[in-house]
């Protein structure tokens, strides 16, 4: 009697060859419509679809592991991929150039804006289910409600961007890098210094709850073939992963991985076609939002990460045989759906970015907006986890 093969058995061949096309056709019309640097950076995204799902590699549900069962293994990889991020990307922004063109970091201001901006991310990613990443791979993956949540998070950054002026009006000290006062070495030692201490404070924190500490690398069971098509990856692998591609999002797209700006632009492009004029908005006439407001939304390296995140997170859910979708939403989950997603949306515009494009690129970019974001996040994270019983939610 013929066996099958585990790696075989498992994939949903009509939605791998959909995804597979979908590929395919995204890159070569990139590549004759467009330039070799959309074409990477649809590939960029597509791997950051893979990595993200395999790794299951969400702030959204370590963050309350941590507060719920006292583990840290899935903050602890996240302050990896964070430290490493820092060592590939810090040096090079000390140039402030790339092979002959201009890079720029991820930046913000430390403000207002930023501390309510980040709270409310924090609180709504909880109700919403994912984070900006977080949200699109598991759209990508077959998850009904989280297209919920995507499709108000799009909304909720729309109404940031015409918000955003006046909260700006609002006490700030300003952009303050680190490298405005040290070079790249010093800005890593300190960088992973804070990073350290973070990790030794969830350690210390496990060891008082829990009778053994949680890892963020578990030899797989299976063959390593079988893991990287199928998953699920150790949450190491999906660090060095999100680290080494976030790196590649500089090379090609001159700045770091960021996620949310492309919402408010998604949104600000449906609302044009609705008759909305938001081009008289203060924000849209901002250059770089006005430029992107005036081409293709593939013309937008975020927009085009995004897209492949969804692409690649769709792939590895047929290869992992799990792209089947259901719809069975709860009133009170679909509310907080809708809630978390208006609330990610409005606080990543007034934050700055979220998890990834303040968290994560904001660090790695030496911006001290990151570490404020990171702080009030979990707070609203620490109240978003406390409202999740009165919706329903576990």
């Amino acid at each position: 009697m013929n066996q099958k093969n585990p790696i075989q058995s498992r994939i949903d061949m009509s939605s791998l060859i959909l995804g597979i096309v979908l590929l395919i056709f995204g890159l070569s019309f990139l590549f004759v419509n467009y330039s070799v640097k959309h074409f990477f950076l649809l590939i960029i995204g597509f791997g950051l679809g893979v990595s993200l799902y395999h790794a299951a590699f969400g702030f959204t549900g370590s963050w309350r592991k941590f507060i719920n069962e006292k583990k840290g293994n899935g903050v602890r990889s996240q302050l990896f991929a964070i430290a490493l991020a820092v060592v590939l990307i810090a040096p090079f922004l000390a140039g402030e150039s790339l092979f002959g063109s201009k890079i720029v970091g991820a930046f913000g201001p430390i403000s207002v804006s930023v501390v309510i901006g980040s709270f409310m991310f924090g609180l709504g990613m909880q109700l919403g289910g994912g984070c900006g990443s977080g949200t699109l791979f598991t759209v990508g993956g077959g998850n009904s409600r989280m297209l919920i949540t995507l499709i108000f998070f799009i909304l909720g950054s729309l109404l940031g961007t015409l918000h955003l002026p006046w909260w700006l009006s609002l006490p700030s000290f300003g952009i303050i890098s680190l490298s405005d006062y040290m070079n790249a070495f010093q800005t890593i030692i300190v960088q992973w210094t804070m990073l350290g201490f973070i990790a030794f404070i969830t350690i210390y924190y496990e060891k008082r709850h829990n009778t053994e500490i949680s890892k963020i690398y578990t030899k797989p069971d299976k063959s390593i073939i079988h893991v990287l098509l199928q998953g699920s990856w150790p949450l190491l692998w999906g660090g060095i992963a999100l680290a080494l591609l976030n790196m590649a999002t500089l090379f090609v797209a001159g700045h770091p991985w960021s996620v949310t700006f492309a919402f408010g632009l998604w949104g600000a492009k449906i609302a044009t076609y609705l008759g909305f004029d938001v081009s008289l908005w203060e924000y849209w006439t901002w250059t770089y939002p006005s430029q992107a407001l005036q081409q293709s939304v593939l013309n937008n390296s975020v927009s085009l990460t995004n897209i492949g995140i969804i692409i690649g997170a769709f792939i590895a859910s047929s290869l992992a045989g799990k792209s089947s979708s259901k719809i069975n939403i709860s009133i009170r989950s679909l509310f907080a759906a809708i809630l978390g997603g208006i609330l990610m949306g409005y606080g990543a515009r007034l934050a700055f970015g979220c998890s990834i494009g303040a968290l994560f690129s904001g660090i790695a970019s030496g911006s001290l907006h990151g570490w404020l974001w990171f702080g009030f996040a979990f707070l609203g994270t620490y109240f978003g986890v406390k409202l999740r019983p009165s919706f329903g939610l576990s």
